[in-house]
């Protein structure tokens, strides 16, 4: 029996929800989980359980490190998460990769937070059957491994976008990057399936729905079969190619961060697996609030795969969590609310997908929404 293990959390800027698919004999490396498991193999819906045991190390006070102890090349940049192992004094062995956030260099020295990421968020952990298939080998911790990194910094402009953090490798005109269609699928049918059933969530029939950044597929449920759907994309090709769009405009987003269409005509946006390769995604943000209607909504979903060349340096740089973070700092710079986020992981990766011998489980979501 499928399990989905569920954390549900909240922070100053959002509410979280991260979420994990595993097999059912995952719950038997411990004597909670297997009882957890009885009671749903019994017909229990739902099984609460503690989830504060596996929020460790709490309670620690700050941490004074010397930055010459600071293992990593680039220099450490204060709001940033990294590994336990990138502080001499913290590590608790050569990889040692539990996340720990710098708060601070000052004087020869990196203050550090050393407890959990969801140490003080109190989350809920529940457990239910699903009918989604688990990859082979989750474990149960892999939950705890990521989630609360989601939470921007204060400081999150000096975190995420200092200098050279929208630079990127390949700094050559994007037209001609793009020129040539790619009509292939750049994430794995489960994520993409996952990234539907998200977007069927928020979006009603008869809404129009502008798809930014679009390719050939909106990732769009087959049900909602009577949206209006805007899409702006930077191939002609694939646009007119995506039986799902009304109207198409090609446009370099980075060339000039305005939307051609006047304040408020759509209830929602989604942007797919895209939102790396702007060079002002503040601005973006900003035009797509703009265009929204009062309450209308926006999401935004990627996962772990990019064009390297052509993302945004920082975006390689952080935790795929954080990157999270940073999405959501720029929703709130834009003036979005009721923000939230969502993680999926877990799911086994399609038999026929072309990367199925070499990663076992489906390429994860992450989602962040927020209401204009």
């Amino acid at each position: 029996m499928p399990i989905e293990a569920r954390l549900e959390w909240s922070s100053q800027v959002a509410t979280h929800v991260d979420r994990l698919i595993l097999p059912d004999s995952a719950l038997l490396a411990s004597g909670r989980w297997a009882e957890a498991g009885r009671r749903l193999q019994a017909g229990e819906t739902v099984v609460a359980l503690d989830a504060l045991p596996w929020c460790q190390p709490a309670g620690l006070s700050l941490a004074q490190v010397p930055l010459a102890h600071f293992r990593l090349r680039d220099a450490p940049v204060p709001g940033r998460c990294y590994p336990r192992m990138a502080f001499s004094d913290l590590a608790q062995g050569p990889r040692d990769l539990q996340p720990v956030r710098l708060l601070e260099v000052t004087e020869g020295h990196c203050r550090v937070d050393p407890n959990h990421p969801l140490a003080a968020c109190q989350p809920q952990l529940t457990l239910a059957a699903t009918a989604m298939m688990p990859a082979p080998g989750q474990r149960m911790a892999e939950l705890f491994d990521g989630p609360g990194l989601q939470v921007p910094p204060q400081t999150s402009a000096m975190a995420y976008f200092g200098p050279g953090a929208l630079e990127r490798q390949d700094d050559g005109e994007d037209a001609r990057f793009y020129a040539e269609p790619r009509f292939v699928q750049h994430l794995d049918g489960a994520c993409r399936g996952a990234i539907r059933a998200l977007y069927g969530r928020f979006l009603a029939p008869g809404s129009r729905v502008l798809d930014l950044m679009a390719s050939w597929d909106s990732h769009l449920p087959e049900a909602l079969a009577d949206l209006f759907v805007a899409g702006l994309g930077m191939n002609g090709a694939e646009l007119e190619a995506n039986e799902r769009l009304s109207e198409r405009v090609v446009k370099d987003l980075n060339q000039r961060a305005g939307l051609p269409w006047g304040d408020a005509q759509f209830d929602g946006v989604v942007c797919t697996a895209s939102i790396e390769y702007l060079l002002r995604p503040g601005a973006v943000l900003a035009e797509v609030r703009r265009v929204l209607r009062p309450g209308g909504i926006c999401l935004v979903t990627f996962s772990d795969r990019w064009f390297p060349t052509k993302a945004i340096q920082v975006w390689s740089q952080l935790h795929p969590f954080e990157r999270s973070a940073l999405v959501l700092s720029l929703f709130r710079e834009a003036g979005f609310t009721d923000l939230h986020t969502e993680s999926l992981r877990g799911l086994a990766r399609p038999e026929d997908d072309k990367y199925s011998d070499q990663r076992r489980c489906a390429d994860p979501l992450f989602a962040i929404w927020g209401q204009a």
